[in-house]
């Protein structure tokens, strides 16, 4: 029980924008209050039309920046909408959400996994229902067909695979055995919007991932 008020607790403080920083190597991340959501939600909600009648939306939703506990499971939120009409959407159950759902997962090596489904345990399951207010909200219309799916998300050593902290990508794929290939939503990690900016010369910011500044070839340092 107080494990699930402290949750809570950093819900409601999530409410108000106040993410809380984790540490990670030497790259200085960005104040809690000044993580940009609008930023943060590009980076991580994908969108992919097929056709003129349907479209899936993909988002990845990294708790630890949400400011929950360490998981053992990493959340993807997902809908399928057939297209009525500008404004009108039919979306799929969430059974037929996950059929031929696949998370993969390729680090900085460029070795791949493929995650496996995985049940939420009590904490994420009431940290999903608390907020999932707040995120369908976020995602507009597709709010009302989401779905939040859990993928194991720990090695054989009890380590996280997949960090928003760290270099990789992380790939949904809706295709099945569908024999039209359908659109693949990729997130490329680190978030950036996680970060404090780097300046290059000019003045502008450099993006996480980059080494030099595209303008003018000036090496970029991690403190």
């Amino acid at each position: 029980m107080v494990k699930n008020k402290n949750l809570s607790l950093m819900i409601a403080a999530l409410t108000l924008f106040g993410l809380s920083p984790l540490p990670i190597n030497a790259l200085e991340q960005r104040p809690s209050k000044e993580i940009p959501i609008d930023e943060f939600v590009k980076e991580t909600l994908q969108f992919a039309q097929i056709g003129n009648n349907q479209m899936n939306v993909a988002w990845y939703l990294p708790l630890e920046v949400f400011g929950a506990p360490p998981q053992p499971v990493l959340v993807i939120a997902v809908v399928k909408a057939e297209i009525l009409s500008t404004d009108s959407f039919k979306f799929a159950s969430q059974v037929e959400t996950q059929k031929g759902l696949k998370v993969t997962y390729t680090d900085s090596s460029g070795k791949s996994i493929v995650l496996a489904q995985a049940p939420k345990n009590d904490d994420v399951d009431l940290f999903i229902t608390e907020m999932k207010p707040f995120f369908t909200k976020l995602a507009g219309k597709f709010g009302e067909g989401m779905w939040f799916l859990t993928y194991k998300n720990v090695d054989a050593s009890g380590k996280n695979i997949v960090s928003p902290y760290k270099p990789g990508k992380l790939k949904v794929s809706f295709n099945g055995k569908s024999a039209t290939r359908q659109p693949e939503s990729t997130v490329e990690l680190p978030l950036n919007s996680l970060f404090v900016p780097r300046l290059c010369p000019n003045g502008k910011p450099a993006h996480i991932s980059w080494k030099y500044c595209p303008w003018d070839g000036t090496p970029l340092t991690v403190k």
